[in-house]
């Protein structure tokens, strides 16, 4: 395809955003329409499309474009795209540009924060203009691809040159000891043996430091697994069992074949097991959240998210974190972590947890901003106290 063609396609996909499609599901559907695309086409189409979605305020497309035309043009035009050879109407390229769609929309300084009007306030708020306008710019942009190495198995050099030798190049992230950041060909890295073989895990950076600070000794639980990613962490550095538990078993799906692939000991406990437990030295708690400080991987959801969801994931998180901070004995340890970049996720759950358990205390704490190293991402870790008077 040549690169106008290209942009027809990301208007075309655009034009199923608009009706409500999903982005990943009007991915799909075109490229199964489209079976003529090569991979390389459907990769750079995706990367139109996402682009466009991180950067619909400023594209001239929040809260609703003229078109589908208008939003990529307006997408292209805010990422100083030269539009003259894109359309052109050669090739199956879009047609030439009108006097009115050569002029630039004019966003306004919260325009270029692309991000809804309560989000700006809420991040200014918290941080600061510039440091909200900061965070701001580095989630209209791709997220980096990083991955874990598992060095229960091989060394961040073993794995960078292993992939060099099939021209996948990767730099070391300042971010996390066990990170890289690869920087060609990322489609690649799942087929190279060694991902077989568990020499690493895709996980970003900062999800990786945050998993260095949960307290890995004694008998440790994940109290919302998910895919596993911190538990997996967790062993790695450890090389000592951890209790994977997830309310719901379907997210857990794939736990075993990661562990399996990366030779750690990782022990499911299904929701009606959890209350048999005996009390654990160590509980981890990754709540549900609003998931901001990874909006660059589903940008989409940065224009869905209403304040009222944030008061309903409140709610959620702090149900719970109660049960979670149940299931740690006397003088343990407690850690609660986000994706969120919202101190009403953070430090507002932190502060709650402290007023709810007087034998809670602060022993860690971390945020991580996104930045072109990695997510947003928090944690604080609690100690509690043996004394239950304390």
């Amino acid at each position: 395809m040549t690169p106008g063609a290209r942009i027809s396609a990301m208007i075309e996909v655009l034009d199923s955003i608009l009706v409500g499609v999903p982005t990943e599901k009007a991915l799909t559907n075109w490229g199964r329409g489209n079976r003529f695309a090569g991979s390389k086409d459907r990769a750079a189409i995706r990367d139109l499309v996402f682009q466009a979605v991180r950067c619909r305020r400023s594209a001239g497309a929040w809260p609703k474009p003229i078109s589908s035309r208008a939003w990529a043009i307006g997408s292209l035009q805010a990422n100083d795209v030269e539009l003259d050879n894109l359309f052109n109407n050669i090739g199956h390229a879009p047609t030439p540009l009108t006097n009115d769609e050569i002029t630039p929309f004019k966003s306004t300084d919260q325009d270029t924060f692309d991000l809804q009007d309560w989000v700006i306030e809420e991040l200014c708020n918290s941080y600061g203009v510039k440091k909200a306008s900061k965070i701001a710019e580095s989630l209209r942009h791709r997220a980096p691809i990083c991955l874990r190495v598992n060095t229960q198995k091989a060394t961040p050099i073993e794995v960078q040159k292993a992939l060099s030798n099939n021209m996948i190049d990767t730099i070391i992230n300042p971010v996390c000891d066990t990170a890289l950041t690869v920087i060609t060909n990322p489609r690649r890295v799942v087929l190279h043996d060694i991902y077989q073989k568990g020499w690493f895990e895709l996980q970003d950076a900062a999800s990786q430091a945050v998993a260095m600070l949960i307290p890995g000794k004694g008998k440790v639980l994940d109290f919302c697994a998910g895919g596993g990613g911190k538990s997996l962490a967790v062993s790695a550095r450890t090389g000592e069992v951890v209790f994977a538990h997830d309310a719901n078993t379907k997210r857990m799906s794939e736990i075993e074949v990661r562990t399996l692939r990366g030779g750690h000991d990782i022990k499911i406990i299904l929701p009606d097991q959890i209350d048999d437990c005996a009390q654990f030295d160590s509980v981890f708690c990754d709540i549900p959240c609003s998931g901001s400080g990874a909006w660059r991987r589903s940008p989409e959801e940065k224009w869905k998210l209403t304040q009222a969801k944030i008061t309903e994931y409140q709610k959620l998180q702090r149900q719970i974190l109660i049960k979670a901070e149940s299931l740690v004995k006397p003088g343990g340890t407690f850690s609660m972590i986000t994706c969120s970049i919202f101190t009403s996720e953070n430090q507002e759950q932190r502060d709650f947890l402290l007023n709810k358990f007087e034998n809670l205390s602060v022993m860690a704490e971390a945020q991580h901003f996104p930045t072109k190293n990695n997510d947003g991402l928090y944690i604080v870790v609690f100690q509690k106290s043996s004394n239950p008077l304390n």
